[in-house]
């Protein structure tokens, strides 16, 4: 059974756990955590959908609400993208917040780290972040993390979800549905115009809706979801 199997049929929150624990592990990654990201000035803790951090930094990084000093936090809000932590823009001398954030967490043994934002409908933004040395992963590794911090943050927000929510399922089309296994399946918009006899611009049109329906903000991201809510199989 694979990872992504594996997660969807969890029922708590420990199994996703050690899941996570025992996947980023075979890319050399050491702990994580899965949260949503709140507005300025806001407790981040109920927003924490599970933490595989050490209790102190936890506590510390928590309680003293560094995520609005954290510039990998920040960055979650201007790209849809993964990236490295070393990538999270910040002025070393004029803004020591951010440089007190990032020097403590080198203290505590996360001097790097590989982040994917998660962007929810409605505007919520989310982040799955792994502790660990990132310049040593490829991009068929990058793609793979990003599939499964998007799995993992999907699957805790439908366990922490009501009975009422977890019954609504947001219907693609069947073209929308076509279109986006053949996305699945790594094919460019190019090519999947070739398979299916659609133009290129009427391809890309049907991911747009898809994204639209499913409350997503790009096709990585609605892939996943589609999967998740059963609208697509693959």
């Amino acid at each position: 059974m694979t990872t992504i199997a594996k997660l969807q049929e969890q029922q708590d929150s420990s199994g996703i756990c050690e899941i996570m624990y025992r996947a980023i592990g075979n890319y050399g990654f050491e702990s994580f955590i899965i949260s949503g990201l709140p507005d300025r000035g806001m407790d981040v803790r109920p927003f924490v959908l599970l933490s595989g951090w050490s209790d102190e930094w936890y506590e510390r990084y928590t309680g003293l609400g560094y995520v609005h000093l954290d510039p990998v936090a920040r960055r979650c809000f201007s790209t849809t993208l993964p990236f490295d932590w070393s990538e999270a823009p910040y002025d070393h001398e004029a803004d020591l917040p951010a440089r007190r954030v990032m020097d403590e967490a080198r203290d505590f043994g996360m001097a790097d780290g590989f982040c994917v934002p998660i962007h929810m409908e409605g505007g919520m933004q989310g982040v799955v972040s792994l502790v660990g040395d990132a310049t040593q992963i490829d991009d068929k590794a990058r793609l793979e993390l990003h599939m499964l911090a998007l799995y993992a943050h999907g699957q805790l927000r439908f366990l922490n979800s009501s009975r009422s929510d977890r019954s609504i399922k947001r219907a693609i089309t069947s073209r929308e549905g076509e279109v986006l296994k053949w996305v699945a399946a790594g094919k460019t918009a190019s090519e999947i115009a070739d398979i299916t006899g659609l133009s290129q611009r009427t391809v890309n049109q049907h991911c747009e809706n898809a994204q639209k329906r499913l409350g997503t903000n790009n096709r990585v991201h609605t892939v996943v979801e589609a999967i998740r809510h059963k609208l697509i199989s693959l």
